[in-house]
């Protein structure tokens, strides 16, 4: 199964564009745009091929939670979801992200596999725009937020890591210009003045500002790799 989500802002130049799946690459989803045909990743929103390639055209990745239902809905109780419609429910398997192998229709697609990790453990891949790290969720704390304070290339960053609710993002580390010590404390993110912020870098005591996103979401291996 595919545990990775990854937001874009849909706005190109200005215009909507709206998306459809375009099969496999790398074992990874692909999409066409419906204005040019244009085949895109859903890692970067960048392009592949077709009539955009080559032109530097990229859709602006936005944060996008992965975590449990119940971890949401803790932290934002007042969600509205889809009803559930019995009438798919056979065509629905439990499934544990992060369990081993991949199908057919995935290995057919890839050149390699990187042996680094298993193929499918999670991690959470980080793109600092100087660099880029992936940091398994298997080496945070069994329960509650784990916070590493970080450096990738020139860029300081703060992770935020939840191994049991499978919630990983990460933040720049730097806030008003300083460049603070942070920390995991109440289920947040806290720093060395006493500032403090959610799991998902808004703003709570002491804290001036929201923690700026930094590319980052909970993916396998493989694909990140």
């Amino acid at each position: 199964m595919c545990s990775s989500g990854v937001g874009f802002d849909p706005v190109i130049d200005g215009k909507r564009q709206y998306f459809d799946v375009a099969g496999l690459y790398q074992g990874l989803f692909v999409m066409s745009d419906r204005t040019t045909g244009s085949i895109w990743t859903h890692y970067d929103g960048t392009v592949l091929e077709g009539a955009l390639a080559g032109t530097g055209t990229a859709m602006e990745q936005r944060p996008l939670t992965h975590t449990r239902w119940s971890t949401w809905l803790a932290d934002h109780p007042d969600t509205r979801v889809l009803a559930w419609n019995p009438r798919y429910a056979s065509q629905y398997e439990k499934q544990e992200p992060g369990g081993a192998g991949l199908g057919g229709m995935f290995l057919a697609t890839l050149k390699g596999l990187d042996d680094r990790l298993p193929e499918n453990e999670l991690v959470v891949g980080v793109d600092s725009g100087h660099g880029f790290k992936a940091y398994r969720l298997a080496d945070a704390a069994v329960s509650g937020l784990t916070v590493v304070d970080d450096e990738i290339g020139r860029a300081k960053v703060v992770v935020a890591i939840d191994r049991s609710a499978l919630y990983g993002m990460a933040f720049s580390g730097v806030v008003d210009g300083r460049r603070p010590t942070f920390y995991s404390a109440g289920g947040g993110i806290a720093d060395d003045t006493g500032a403090t912020w959610t799991r998902e870098g808004v703003a709570t005591d002491g804290a001036s500002s929201d923690l700026d996103y930094v590319t980052s979401f909970v993916t396998e291996w493989y694909g990140w790799s």
